[in-house]
């Protein structure tokens, strides 16, 4: 695995934190106060320094996988956090299925021929041992739409990789 490019990829996770935050915002049309973005934004970048610091100690998310027998994944979330995710994973044991976004038409251009599924095409995708979430901040409503959609594999947020490691 090349470590500059995975420590180029979570960097880059740090370096967009503050634009999260306002594409979010827009995105999800919520009007938030500033204390909520202030929140919303510090825990992203929490989530970023812990990762760096899990690479920079060689805590690989492959022990948190395993230590859980969990061998394949979809990843939820398309968004930098998502991409970053991916580029760790890709050239490890761990098999990534499919990705899961919400607005997966509208976003997906393809990445190394893994399918891209919306919540209404996720039944059709092959099982996984679990669905990793990269938007944290909306780990709940996530949960409850995978659960609606009939989802049965082990649903993680990655701020629990993360800190689990």
């Amino acid at each position: 695995m090349n470590g500059k490019k995975i420590a180029g990829s979570i960097l880059k996770v740090g370096a967009v934190l503050g634009a999260i935050g306002g594409i979010l915002y827009l995105k999800d049309k919520k009007v938030r106060s500033a204390e909520e973005n202030l929140k919303f934004q510090k825990n992203y970048y929490a989530l970023a320094q812990q990762w760096i610091m899990n690479k920079n100690e060689n805590r690989s998310m492959m022990k948190y996988f395993n230590d859980r027998n969990i061998n394949s994944i979809a990843i939820y979330g398309m968004g930098t956090l998502g991409e970053a995710l991916y580029e760790e994973l890709k050239n490890t044991d761990i098999i990534i299925k499919y990705f899961i976004d919400k607005n997966a038409t509208e976003l997906y251009y393809g990445v190394d021929g893994i399918e891209a599924v919306g919540l209404d095409g996720i039944t059709s995708c092959a099982e996984v041992d679990a669905i990793i979430v990269t938007p944290v901040n909306h780990y709940d409503s996530i949960v409850t739409d995978l659960e609606n959609e009939g989802v049965s594999s082990e649903i993680i947020s990655l701020e629990d990789v993360i800190y689990g490691l």
